[in-house]
């Protein structure tokens, strides 16, 4: 029997004890969805939904240094697929193996230079994540392979998330006594866009609501296209269901923040295109959705700007452990906390296509988005409060000359800031984006 002292010291030890985390990421997860996923409605209502959440980069490999390193793709030698992430920098992981915490990763890498599947040998390329059942690249999600230590895959069938989900299972039941770090990678609902069975006919493309960006001649692709694409999507509540619920019975969801969030999104022919890389809100928009019980306010909604460069710093914040060194990124952990109340990012910066002709940057700043082109020439600008669907391109209104000439100003000062270059060097043979054609 613990005397009121003793019950004081322990709960005031608890109080200070670290949360585990769970990050759930998924590949090509747009932000803008009319789903039926009761899970994903759970962690909202339980937890903080980021409204306005961007990446650096839309496109897989450098939104994932992007969110390892909590730097711009750029400035880490990641600005497009098929690369490797440089030794030099810290990632995410790194400070939470220093600290004692287990640490996971499971799924989709895809920052180990272009191999498909691709092995990732033990030691500093799986950057502090010490559990490993994973793969570099690949996005086949029946019959599939990935890699433990050792160079032999393991082959496996099955729809590849409920394969993934049950190895993530074991690794919490094994780690229940914490502090962990897992990292669960998802392939879907990138292509191709097939569900399994369960969700085959969840969604009847002729009951899809369409954005209003998509035009009349791209409607019934887009139907069909989006109808598997949200069965996928659903297929992935469905895991997020397993994990929930596992936290619940081994009574660590109390301690445990869970994160979920995708690399970029899918355009799902808004606008005439697919697929991503565009700084639309479609393809450079995401969610995210933060879950803390007790530390987090639930069920609450932030509009600030939250770029995903922020996301490895924030949780470090949150956990207590030292930021990353060298991070363009920072820790909006007391922020979060005080409900959004208190200085918010004045602007976000993002990029796309470097080292092409159709090389891109974007701000937005407050409701205004400006997009310029690789000569920094002003292409685009909207005013997201009054134009959420992108439609009134205001570039070519006279009105609007000196927003525009503010807003190029501040995307020249990121570019100082990050040490972006303009324009990018291009690509060099072999490396890719892995991008559609436009349809524009």
């Amino acid at each position: 029997m613990l005397t009121r002292r003793q019950f004081g010291f322990a709960a005031a030890l608890q109080e200070r004890r670290r949360p585990n985390v769970l990050f759930l990421l998924c590949d090509q997860w747009r932000r803008q969805t009319d789903l039926i996923a009761p899970h994903l409605d759970r962690l909202k209502a339980e937890g903080v939904e980021f409204t306005r959440a961007y990446v650096a980069n839309p496109v897989c490999a450098p939104s994932r240094a992007a969110l390892q390193t909590g730097r711009y793709p750029h400035a880490v030698s990641m600005q497009w697929n098929g690369r490797r992430l440089p030794l030099e920098y810290p990632c995410l992981a790194d400070a939470f193996a220093e600290a004692g915490y287990k640490t996971g990763y499971i799924g989709k890498w895809h920052l180990d230079g272009g191999e498909d599947p691709g092995y990732t040998p033990p030691g500093p390329r799986r950057r502090g994540y010490q559990y490993w059942a994973a793969f570099n690249h690949a996005h086949n999600y029946f019959d599939f392979l990935y890699f433990l230590d050792d160079a032999k895959a393991v082959k496996a069938s099955g729809y590849e998330p409920d394969h993934q989900t049950g190895l993530a299972l074991e690794f919490i039941r094994k780690n229940q006594g914490g502090p962990f770090l897992l990292f669960v990678s998802f392939g879907p609902p990138h292509g191709p866009y097939r569900p399994p069975e369960r969700h085959a006919a969840t969604y009847k493309p002729e009951s899809i609501p369409l954005r209003e960006n998509v035009p009349a001649a791209f409607e019934a692709a887009a139907r069909k296209t989006t109808a598997a694409y949200y069965g996928l999507c659903s297929s992935i509540d469905d895991n997020v269901g397993r994990m929930l619920q596992a936290l619940d019975e081994f009574q660590i969801a109390s301690n445990t923040v869970v994160v979920f969030t995708g690399d970029h999104g899918d355009m799902l022919y808004s606008h005439g295109l697919e697929d991503k890389e565009f700084w639309y809100e479609e393809s450079a928009g995401v969610p995210l959705l933060m879950r803390w019980p007790g530390q987090l306010a639930a069920g609450s909604k932030q509009d600030w700007l939250f770029n995903n460069i922020d996301i490895a710093p924030t949780l470090r914040g949150l956990c207590g452990l030292p930021p990353i060194e060298g991070a363009h990124g920072e820790d909006r952990s007391a922020l979060i906390r005080n409900r959004g109340a208190g200085e918010r990012p004045e602007s976000i910066y993002a990029q796309g296509e470097l080292g092409s002709p159709r090389e891109w940057r974007m701000v937005v700043r407050g409701w205004d988005k400006l997009v310029v082109d690789r000569e920094l020439k002003v292409t685009h600008l909207y005013n997201l409060a009054q134009d959420p669907l992108e439609k009134d391109n205001l570039a070519g209104d006279r009105g609007t000359i000196r927003r525009q000439e503010e807003l190029a100003a501040l995307i020249r000062r990121w570019i100082i800031k990050t040490g972006d270059r303009v324009p990018f060097p291009g690509r060099r043979n072999g490396e890719r984006n892995g991008i559609h054609e436009r349809k524009d």
